[in-house]
């Protein structure tokens, strides 16, 4: 009885349905985050580009910071340094969202579509 062989596997084996939802995760962040500024642009009887900008530089901003915190070494709650070695950043892609915004708020500031 012979079994089918099993398929090659390589290292971008899975990553269509990852980067799909990267990509969904991305558009649907930044229609959020953009229709918040636009409210609260809307609200305080502002310039709608300026809300939409001022939000996906303000979120951007913290997301990339955020993504970008180092990991290990310092304890907050002994406040003294812990046997782990520093890892450097926490290597999420959530700065790349952060990224992503930021870089939509400047095309957004230059155009001023609204």
């Amino acid at each position: 009885m012979s079994h089918p062989a099993p398929e090659p596997s390589s290292r971008w084996s899975g990553m269509g349905e990852v980067v799909r939802r990267l990509v969904i995760g991305a558009v649907g962040a930044a229609v959020g985050v953009g229709l918040l500024g636009a409210g609260i642009a809307w609200a305080a009887q502002r310039s709608v580009s300026t809300g939409v900008t001022a939000a996906y530089y303000i979120v951007g901003c913290g997301l990339f910071l955020i993504g970008m915190f180092p990991t290990g070494g310092f304890s907050t709650f002994r406040g003294r340094m812990t046997r782990r070695r520093p890892t450097g950043s926490r290597q999420e892609p959530i700065f790349l969202l952060g990224i992503l915004l930021v870089a939509l708020g400047v095309v957004v500031d230059v155009a001023r579509p609204f």
